[in-house]
């Protein structure tokens, strides 16, 4: 949050300050943003859901096949599925 606050010129107090002010917290705008990134990259052949899970920021492919649950209802193997 440091950074993004530091990129727009504001502290992190006014970032959280504002984001609240719209109803929305930097955790859920990043989890968004990582939602939106992992679906994306689920379309891609040649990568695995390890590999998505690495590139959208999650160390174990658990811990992203269960954010990517909680986030979309479906695991990321039975969204790719379908994709086809």
């Amino acid at each position: 949050m440091d950074t993004v606050a530091g990129k727009l010129n504001m502290t992190t107090r006014t970032l959280r300050r504002k984001l609240a002010d719209e109803g929305v917290s930097f955790q859920q705008l990043k989890d968004g943003l990582r939602r939106d990134q992992a679906i994306n990259l689920l379309g891609v052949n040649g990568l695995t859901i390890a590999t998505v899970g690495q590139r959208i920021g999650f160390a174990e492919p658990a811990a992203f096949s269960r954010a990517f649950r909680q986030w979309t209802g479906m695991s990321p193997l039975g969204y790719r599925r379908g994709l086809g």
